[in-house]
C-alpha cells in the first residue's frame, strides 16, 4: 500500500484505548531488566565501550568522544535501519537520498560514499575496498538482535587501521543467551508495504544459539514534481549466532549471514547525443552475499588475555547493464592485552587482510584491469600507563599498515585522561589518521557528465571523462586530529558530555584537467579527460554537546548540539582542483540540534518525541547544488496490552509533507523527497 490515508487516526485511537485495559499481573516478557529505561545516570556514566581502545571500559573514562546508543534508544526512536538509528548520535551526519540510499559520515566530506568513516559490525568491517564506503542499501540487521552501536568521533586509526579517519561506528550484537525463546515482529505503514522478522532462540550443553530471519518492502519516494522515483528497496536475509565454552575459561562465538536485497536506482548516463546531455536511466541494483565470522577468546597462564577473529566475505553486487562486481575478502585479526606491572595495561595486535574482486563494466564505467587483489597487513601497538592509580593515564599507541597502493603508513596516537572523581572527566588526544586509496581510485574509468553546447563560448558538447592516473595515487590522505572532551555528572539527574577538536587534512583526492580532443562519433563533441590528484587540504573545527536530564524518574530530555566548519584550500593552479577546494566549505551542515524527550507513565506504555534540526549545505553534490535546512519531528507510542506483545504506532517527519535532505553525487540523478509516513509495529516475544 502506498498510504494509510485516513486509517491511522483510528488506528492511534485503538492504542489509546488498549491503553485501559488493566495490568497483567507478570512482569513484561521481552523487556530486559537492564534497559536504558531503568538505569541512573550514573549507570549510564559506567556503560561499556570497547571500540575506544579495544578492551572494556567505562564511558565516564574513555580518553575519546564516544556516545553508545543503547539497544532502548533504538527501540524508542522507532528506527527502522541501521542509518536512521545513527542519527541519535551527536556529530554525526545521516542524510537520507532515497528511501534506500543514505550519505552517513562523522565530522564532515558526506556524501552517497562518504569514504572517511570506519563502520564495523561485531568488529566485522563492512567498509567497501571498491570505493571506501559503505553501500547502506546491502548493509542491514534485525534490529532487535543489537545490544548498542558505539560511535567514537575522531581518528581511531592507531587501533582500527586505514580509513578510521574521522570516526568508528562499532555495530554490537547481543549474546545468544539474551536473545533465548521466539520474538516475531510485524510492521506495516506508508513507506513500509511490509516488514516481517523472526528469531528463535536455545540452549545447548556448552552455550546458546540464535537463528533469525527478515523480510521487507519499502516504496519508492519523489521528486519535487511529485514523481515516483525508482528508489524502492526490496530485502531478505537471515542470519545464526552460536555462543559456548570450551573449559579452563575460553569462550567461541560464530555467526553468519546470508542475504539478498534488489534495490531501485535512476542513473543520469553522459550521453553527448542527448538535448540535455543525458539520459535518465532506471537501474536495478541487486545485491547479494553472506558472510561467516568466528572469534575465540581465552586466557592464558601469564594472565593476558588473547582474542583471535577471523571471517571470510562474499558479495555479488549488480547494476544491470553498467556494472556487476563479485568480491570475495578474508580477515584474520589476534590482539592480545597484559598488564606489565601495577601501572602498565599494554595490548598490541596483528591483522591481516585479503580481497579479491572481478568487475565487469560497460557504458559509463570502465576498470583496469577487471580482476585485482588488494592486501592490507598490519601490526599496532598501545600501553596505557597510570601515572596517578585511578586518576590521571596516558595512553600512547601506533599501527603500522602496509597496503597495494601506498605502502607503508604509520599512525600514531597520543591520549590522557584525568578522571579527579567518580564523576567528572577530562581528556585530551593527538591523532594521526590516513585514507588509503580505493580500487575506484587506481583503476576506474568514468563517463561522468556531459555539458551541453553553449554557443559561442562552446559550440561542441563536452564530455568529461575521469581516467586512472599513470603512476597510480602514490600517496593517501592524511589528517592530524587535535582534542578535547570533558564530562561531569553535575546532580543525580543531569549530566553532560562535550567535546571539541581541530583537524587538518593533506592530500584529498581531487580531479585536475588534462589532455582535450575533438570525437567525431557518435556526434562531433570535445573529449575532456579528467586526471584523479591529491592537491586539496582543508582543515575542520567544531564541538558537539550532549545533555542527559530526567526532571522525573519516567521523563527523560537528551538534547544535544553540534557545530562545524569546514574549510578546503589548494596551492593547485588548476582551476577544476581550485573549484572543488572552494566546493568543500559547503558540504556539511554547521549546525545540527537534536531534542528527544521520552515519557513513561507505567509498564505499559511508552511516548516519545524527537525533534531534529540540521542547517543549509550549500554544496552537497559537489557542483554547486544547494540544499535547504530542514526540521523534523518523529513521534511514537508503545502500548503493552499483554506481557509477550508491545504495540507501537511511528510518525517520522510529521512537521511537512516532503523535504530534500541531500543530492545524488558521482552519478547525478534527480534529487528525492523524504517524505511523512507512518507505520504500525506489532512486537510478540515468548
Amino acid at each position: 500500500m502506498k498510504r494509510l490515508r485516513g486509517a491511522w487516526l483510528p488506528l492511534f485511537l485503538l492504542l489509546a484505548v488498549l491503553a485501559g485495559v488493566p495490568r497483567p499481573a507478570a512482569a513484561s516478557a521481552g523487556q530486559s531488566a537492564d534497559s536504558a529505561a531503568d538505569l541512573s545516570l550514573e549507570d549510564l556514566l559506567n556503560t561499556e565501550v570497547v571500540t575506544a581502545a579495544r578492551k572494556p571500559e567505562s564511558l565516564h573514562a574513555t580518553a575519546a568522544a564516544a556516545y553508545v546508543i543503547t539497544h532502548e534508544d533504538i527501540a524508542r526512536s522507532g528506527a527502522t535501519n541501521i542509518p536512521e538509528a545513527l542519527r541519535l548520535a551527536p556529530g554525526v551526519e545521516v542524510a537520507q537520498i532515497g528511501n534506500n540510499r543514505w550519505a552517513v559520515t562523522v565530522r564532515g566530506f558526506n556524501g552517497r560514499f562518504a569514504d572517511k568513516l570506519l563502520v564495523l559490525m561485531d568488529g566485522r568491517s563492512i567498509y567497501s575496498p571498491l570505493f571506501s564506503g559503505v553501500m547502506w542499501e546491502f548493509e542491514d540487521t534485525l534490529l532487535d538482535e543489537v545490544e548498542r552501536i558505539e560511535v567514537i568521533r575522531g581518528p581511531g586509526a592507531a587501533i582500527w587501521g586505514a580509513n578510521a579517519v574521522n570516526g568508528v561506528i562499532n555495530i554490537i550484537t547481543r549474546k545468544a543467551r539474551d536473545t533465548q525463546g521466539e520474538l516475531a515482529v510485524a510492521q506495516a505503514g506508508s513507506d513500509l508495504p511490509g516488514q516481517l522478522a523472526y528469531r528463535h532462540g536455545g540452549e545447548t550443553t556448552d552455550g546458546y544459539y540464535r537463528a533469525w530471519g527478515k523480510a521487507f518492502a519499502h516504496d519508492a519516494s519523489v521528486d519535487a514534481a511529485g514523481q515516483r522515483g525508482n528508489d524502492y528497496w526490496r530485502s531478505a536475509r537471515a542470519g545464526f549466532r552460536r555462543d559456548g565454552a570450551s573449559g579452563a575459561g575460553s569462550r567461541y562465538v560464530v555467526s553468519g549471514e546470508a542475504y539478498a536485497s534488489p534495490t531501485g536506482d535512476r542513473w543520469n548516463l553522459a550521453d553527448v547525443a542527448a538535448p540535455s546531455g543525458h539520459d535518465a536511466t532506471n537501474i536495478k541494483l541487486v545485491g547479494q552475499g553472506g558472510h561467516l565470522l568466528g572469534r575465540r577468546e581465552w586466557q592464558d597462564e601469564d594472565g593476558a588475555d588473547s582474542a583471535l577473529q577471523s571471517y571470510i566475505d562474499y558479495q555479488d553486487i549488480d547494476a544491470q547493464g553498467e556494472i556487476r562486481q563479485k568480491r570475495t575478502t578474508v580477515d584474520l585479526d589476534y590482539q592480545r592485552r597484559l598488564l606489565l606491572g601495577a601501572r602498565n595495561d599494554f595490548i598490541w595486535g596483528v591483522g591481516y587482510r585479503y580481497s579479491r574482486d572481478d568487475i565487469v563494466a560497460q557504458d559509463i564505467f570502465t576498470f583496469t584491469p577487471q580482476r585485482a587483489s588488494q592486501t592490507l597487513a598490519s601490526v599496532f601497538v598501545q600501553d596505557e600507563f597510570a601515572l596517578v592509580p585511578d586518576q590521571l593515564r596516558l595512553i600512547a599507541g601506533a599501527r603500522l599498515e602496509h597496503n597495494n597502493y601506498t605502502g607503508l603508513e604509520p599512525q600514531p596516537n597520543l591520549r590522557a585522561v584525568w578522571t579527579p572523581t567518580s564523576r567528572q572527566s577530562v581528556w585530551a588526544a593527538a591523532s594521526r589518521a590516513v585514507h588509503t586509496p580505493s580500487r575506484a581510485d587506481e583503476s576506474a574509468q568514468l563517463n561522468l557528465l556531459v555539458i551541453p553546447p553553449d554557443p559561442p563560448q562552446s559550440p561542441l558538447p563536452v564530455l568529461l571523462r575521469t581516467v586512472p592516473s599513470r603512476d597510480g595515487l602514490t600517496d593517501s590522505e592524511k589528517v592530524n586530529t587535535f582534542e578535547f572532551g570533558y564530562r561531569r555528572q553535575l546532580a543525580a539527574t543531569l549530566s553532560l558530555d562535550a567535546a571539541a577538536f581541530y583537524s587538518r587534512y593533506n592530500n584529498i583526492r581531487s580531479a585536475a584537467l588534462s589532455s582535450r580532443q575533438v570525437v567525431l562519433q557518435p556526434v562531433p563533441y570535445v573529449l575532456q579527460l579528467i586526471n584523479p590528484v591529491a592537491a586539496i587540504d582543508a582543515h575542520t573545527r567544531g564541538f558537539e554537546l550532549t545533555v542527559d536530564w530526567q526532571p522525573a524518574p519516567e521523563w527523560r530530555l537528551q538534547p544535544s548540539y553540534s557545530y562545524l566548519d569546514v574549510s578546503g584550500f589548494t596551492s593547485s593552479s588548476d582551476v577544476a582542483v581550485q573549484s572543488d577546494a572552494l566546493a568543500q566549505n559547503g558540504t556539511a551542515p554547521v549546525q545540527q540540534i537534536s531534542l528527544r524527550t521520552s515519557w513513561t507513565p507505567g509498564a505499559r506504555q511508552q511516548w516519545d518525541l524527537w525533534l531534529r534540526h540540521v542547517g543549509r549545505l550549500e554544496n552537497a553534490d559537489g557542483v554547486g547544488t544547494p540544499i535547504a535546512a530542514y526540521s523534523t519531528l518523529d513521534a511514537r507510542f508503545a502500548l503493552r496490552p499483554l506481557p509477550a506483545l508491545e504495540l507501537s504506532l511511528v510518525g517520522q517527519n510529521l512537521l511537512r509533507d516532503r523535504h530534500v535532505e541531500f543530492a545524488p553525487d558521482l552519478l547525478p540523478s534527480v534529487m528525492l523527497q523524504v517524505e511523512r509516513s507512518f507505520y504500525l509495529k506489532a512486537r510478540y516475544q515468548f
